[in-house]
Order: C-alpha cells, then structure tokens, then sequence
C-alpha cells in the first residue's frame, strides 16, 4: 500500500476540519500533516507559482516549519528558497494582496521559481509522502 493511501484516511478527517474551523482547530501533528500534504498538490498543479496563488500560499512559512517537522529539511529548503524571491520574504496572507505580488515577481523571478519546482520533482512527492507517514505514525505511537 501507497503512503498515500495510509494518510487518505487522516487527510478526510482533518481537511473538513481544517476548512470549517480553520487550522487552529487541529492538533499541531494534524496541522502538520495538512501542509506537508498541500504542498506537494499544489506544486503537482502547477509549481511553486500555483502553491502561492491559492489557499496554501497563505501559509508559506508555516509551510517550511511543518516540512522540517516531519523530516523533510530539503524540501522546506526548497519553499524556502522560492519564499525568498519575494520582496522581504513577506507573503501576503490576503489572497488577492499575495496574487498581485506574485503578478508582479519579474520574469527572472518566474524562472527561478521553475527552477525550484524542478527540484521539488527531482526529490519526489512520493518520498516527501513516505516522510510524512511516518512523521505522523510517530505521533499515533
């Protein structure tokens, strides 16, 4: 069995929670587990530049922490990395505030920002899964 299908079961308990209550309403081990998953979905859509223009951008920081969290450090360097081509790091929470600061990025930006998602690809979603699971058969022990 995939990793994934061992966290489908956490991921439809936390994700309705997640969206009606907000994510203070999870556990710090469930808070986790609903970034780390984001990311990689949002990036399997379209790239780091799709992962900022929704929902998940708005967590980008939060996003590096879960990901050292659960063992995954090279791949926080990498959303790292992509946070840094924003003026002073700073993502907006405010998704129309983020969208036009993504807007504006210059192209040179742009293209390093593909050069991170190809990193993300090079590493592997399913290896960033695997980590995940076992981060949160950790907590469940």
């Amino acid at each position: 069995m995939e990793a994934w299908e061992h966290l489908q079961p956490v991921i439809n308990r936390i994700v309705p929670v997640a969206f009606d209550r907000g994510l203070g309403a999870l556990t710090p081990a469930e808070r986790s587990v609903f970034l780390v998953w984001s990311y990689p979905a949002a990036i399997n859509d379209g790239g780091h530049a799709s992962f900022f223009y929704n929902p998940s951008g708005e967590y980008a920081h939060d996003t590096v922490q879960a990901l050292n969290d659960v063992g995954a450090s090279e791949y926080a360097q990498i959303l790292s990395r992509a946070i840094d081509l924003f003026p002073d790091r700073h993502i907006p929470r405010d998704l129309d505030e983020r969208n036009a600061s993504l807007d504006a990025l210059s192209d040179d930006t742009n293209q390093a920002m593909e050069s991170l998602d190809d990193e993300f690809f090079a590493l592997g979603g399913d290896e960033l899964l695997e980590r995940l699971l076992s981060f949160w058969n950790g907590q469940a022990a």
